[in-house]
């Protein structure tokens, strides 16, 4: 897959359209998971497919990502979360249908370290060693949870576990992740 992230960002550096048709060819159906899982619109998760493009488009050069399957993501998540902060400013959006809320809740207290303890590297390095820590199923779980905003009822199908197990693994890995920052 690096071969492929590598040409497509060789094709947006030369400012060639053809790198946004293989990025959405690529990673299209996940940007607009993504964009679901936290909006739950179909017509939101196209939008946001439309504006992590233009986005990548603009930002590609001079950025030049390590991963861009991790880049696209960020991104797409990113404008989603703005899309749902801009409708509850004008009171178009209820937040009842979206896990961003309760994961927002869940993970609270990542706020109050990355205020000053630990800067943006730090935080990125530790999280990439508590994920390497995890089995992969536990890995699996907390990436669908905190990256891609699934409902516990449906990562507990994915995962075939019932959801007070799920929720039991998870609590297990705030507290480690939480205890891991800490220090």
């Amino acid at each position: 897959m690096r071969h492929k992230d590598d040409n497509i960002i060789k094709l947006l550096f030369d400012r060639k359209e053809e790198g946004l048709s293989m990025i959405q060819a690529l990673y299209g159906k996940l940007i607009r998971s993504i964009a679901f899982n936290l909006y739950k619109s179909d017509t939101v998760a196209e939008e946001c497919l439309n504006d992590t493009l233009l986005d990548v488009w603009n930002t590609i050069p001079p950025k030049n990502p390590d991963s861009l399957s991790a880049y696209v993501c960020t991104i797409a998540r990113h404008r989603t979360i703005d899309r749902i902060r801009a409708d509850m400013a004008q009171k178009r959006y209820t937040p009842d249908h979206s896990e961003y809320h309760t994961v927002y809740e869940e993970l609270s207290f990542l706020d109050d370290v990355a205020d000053g303890v630990v800067d943006k590297m730090e935080m990125r390095r530790i999280m990439g060693e508590f994920l390497d820590s995890l089995s992969s199923t536990n890995r699996e779980i907390f990436i669908s949870r905190f990256f891609d905003f699934e409902s516990l009822d449906s990562i507990a199908i994915k995962m075939h576990m019932s959801k007070n197990t799920l929720g039991a693994r998870l609590h297990r890995m705030r507290c480690d992740l939480g205890e891991r920052l800490g220090k």
